[in-house]
């Protein structure tokens, strides 16, 4: 459950969490405006933490004992009303975007219309509760909607996402007063202010804690002056967070960010000026860059206490983490499906590219390594929407599994860049032509009548590919930092921070060292016998009990090895943490292996194609522990699940990709001529 945080004094002394930090990282070095950095997230860290109660599931694989339903992924159980708003809007959209009228070509953005629609429905209300004028919608019931409205259109989905998860509505509901709720939630439902979240700024956005938007008090409001860019959905007439820092107020650098609520003025003025970014990708959404300048915002917009901003910018950062987990599998999907399925047929038949372009004398599909590619893409996509599920579940209960969050969004985005790398090279050159379709209709071109134009969907939205290693945390940020971090928060507070700050007294801290011997010592050997409490183990089937154990003595070791390394480097360990997100390192043997458990728990489904994925997975993470490549016996259960997914007579094409809507691929074999 939410919590409040316990206040931390801006004059805190050297024994308090941010200035303990502090000390042990300039003893090890480190220049002033990296501790300043390092110590303002770790702070920020800590204060997202204390918001919410439960240990985290993840954690307990690592150190202690994991409880199998807290890891499992749930049920999709609206209520009788949630699920009737959900379906009206999703037949809407659809309708809209069988008659051409979903997108505003010329604008580049969603019909007002489909909007006006979608808010009469109550779309923008979804995850608003009912005494808001909202549906009340629990976020672990929204996985569903975002995989179906990822295939209408994914920027439908980026928009739910940011609007629900990020902000204004989850900032509102865990940090908002009563007065804050009721002033802003009754017009976000009824799709009055759509909204946004802006953290980001130029040269800022991997390291938040270099904020330089400020805000300043006069009297009864704000000034507010500065700059953020790129963020989404910020439109004229909006809601926007602004997560930035407060000035003359008293707070240490570091300890002075804050949430503000920014109802965006409906026009341009002598305080504030939008320009809209021109993207490759999430083109028919808006996203600005911002400029303020000492722009009055009311005192009463300040959402939750001073000094708090990146702390509860990190709570709705984890909890958007889910949404970009189900929207990359479903991505990775809409990639498979349009290389087998055929554009031409009406029937749910394969025959797509895969199996009219010809190489070597055989269609590309029948290629081992093409099998095993859309193998590896089918299964990583089925554990990659379980656990984004998963997040949802936490996020409903209140539980801030950070550690999950970052698995989740590394482990399908990188999935999802690899499909698109490979669906690229298996469609070949003609993967670099314009999308004429697309093109034609920004343009309002007519299209030569009997003529249909080059579609190219795979090759046009490659930056939307790549961008969603980004957006969240860079991939790369989050597995040497982020994620290393968050796995060993708890531990740094309770046995190193007293180490570091014993040795920065002049002292060999004796006993403190000790005591994290003790823990070591006591973890380790605990590390053996991992299922011991795993709690749930014995109700699952054989098989997925062998799977669920064998991922639970796969977290183990790596819970392990974490711990040998804070042990070796103690009081530098923040300096050496990136050894934990090493490519191949502990982190992604953590996010194989956690993939694996999940979906072995989730797995209710006792056709064979199914069992397969769950033993490649299982594979898979046992040859990543070992520092191994994939073998021989992997990489033929990846080929044999590319065969099947590719087979209409298979569950897997039949469930996964059969009705996903593919746009035509021109300039194959059979109609190469029309094209000359």
């Amino acid at each position: 459950m939410l919590r409040e945080a316990e206040p931390r004094h801006a004059d805190a002394g050297p024994d308090g969490g941010a200035d303990a930090i502090s000390l042990i990282l300039a003893q090890a070095g480190r220049r002033p405006e990296e501790i300043a950095s390092l110590a303002t997230l770790d702070d920020a860290d800590r204060a997202a933490e204390g918001q919410f109660s439960g240990e985290a599931p993840t954690l307990a694989t690592l150190f202690g004992g994991a409880r199998i339903a807290d890891l499992a992924a749930g049920r999709f159980s609206p209520t009788p009303e949630v699920a009737a708003t959900m379906a009206a809007c999703l037949e809407f959209v659809l309708a809209r975007k069988k008659d051409d009228t979903l997108l505003d070509h010329r604008r580049m953005l969603f019909h007002d219309e489909t909007l006006a629609g979608l808010a009469a429905r109550g779309f923008f209300g979804l995850a608003i509760p009912v005494g808001y004028g909202g549906s009340g919608a629990k976020l672990g019931d929204l996985g569903p909607l975002l995989r179906a409205l990822s295939l209408v259109h994914p920027d439908l989905a980026v928009m739910f996402e940011v609007h629900n998860f990020l902000g204004p509505v989850t900032p509102l509901l865990d940090f908002g007063t009563e007065e804050q709720k009721r002033r802003f939630l009754p017009r976000m439902a009824r799709g009055e202010l759509l909204g946004s979240f802006a953290l980001t700024e130029p040269g800022a956005g991997a390291d938040p804690s270099r904020l330089t938007l400020e805000a300043r008090r006069d009297g009864d409001r704000w000034l507010v002056s500065g700059v953020k860019w790129p963020i989404t959905n910020v439109v004229y007439g909006g809601l926007c967070v602004l997560v930035l820092k407060l000035a003359g107020e008293g707070l240490p650098p570091g300890r002075d960010s804050a949430m503000l609520l920014f109802e965006v003025p409906p026009r341009d003025d002598d305080h504030f000026r939008m320009v809209r970014n021109r993207l490759y990708a999430f083109d028919y959404l808006w996203n600005a860059r911002f400029r303020l300048d000492a722009c009055p915002v009311p005192a009463a917009n300040l959402l939750g206490p001073p000094g708090k901003g990146l702390a509860q910018a990190f709570s709705s950062l984890a909890k958007g983490r889910g949404g970009i987990c189900v929207n990359s599998a479903v991505k990775i999907f809409r990639l498979l499906a349009q290389l087998i399925r055929d554009p031409e047929s009406r029937q749910s038949t394969a025959g797509g590219w895969a199996s009219f372009r010809s190489t070597f004398g055989r269609p590309i599909g029948e290629s081992p390594r093409i099998r095993a590619w859309m193998g590896k893409a089918v299964a990583h996509a089925l554990a990659s929407r379980v656990l984004g599920d998963v997040c949802f579940r936490l996020a409903a209960r209140g539980v801030r599994d950070e550690t999950m969050g970052m698995i989740a969004k590394v482990y399908a985005t990188d999935a999802l860049l690899e499909t698109a790398i490979h669906a690229y090279q298996i469609q070949g050159g003609r993967s670099v032509h314009v999308d004429e379709s697309r093109e034609a209709a920004r343009r309002h071109a007519p299209v030569a009548e009997g003529r249909v134009p080059i579609e190219n969907y795979i090759g046009e939205n490659m930056h939307e590919f790549a961008i969603a290693t980004v957006y969240e945390g860079p991939n790369p940020v989050l597995a040497d930092v982020g994620a290393p971090n968050a796995m060993t928060r708890a531990i740094r507070a309770k046995y190193l921070e007293p180490i570091g700050l014993a040795e920065a007294k002049g002292s060999f801290g004796l006993g403190a060292k000790a005591r994290f011997g003790l823990y070591v010592a006591a973890t380790v050997a605990g590390s053996f016998l991992p299922w011991q409490s795993a709690a749930g183990l014995a109700a699952l089937p054989p098989a997925r009990r062998r799977w669920v154990r064998r991922a639970l003595v796969r977290n183990r070791v790596l819970g392990r090895r974490v711990l040998l390394v804070i042990a070796r480097y103690q009081k530098s360990f923040i300096e050496e943490s990136l050894l934990l997100g090493a490519d191949g390192g502990i982190f992604h043997q953590l996010c194989a292996s956690t993939a694996a458990l999940v979906y072995a728990i989730a797995l209710e489904d006792e056709r064979p194609e199914y069992r397969l994925v769950a033993e490649a997975l299982d594979r898979e993470a046992e040859l990543l522990l070992c520092g191994r490549r994939p073998d021989a016996t992997l990489e033929r259960r990846w080929a044999e699940l590319g065969r099947l997914v590719m087979d209409p007579a298979s569950a897997l094409h039949r469930d996964l990709v059969a009705d996903i809507e593919v746009s035509r691929i021109p300039l194959d074999p059979r109609s190469v001529a029309d094209y000359v």
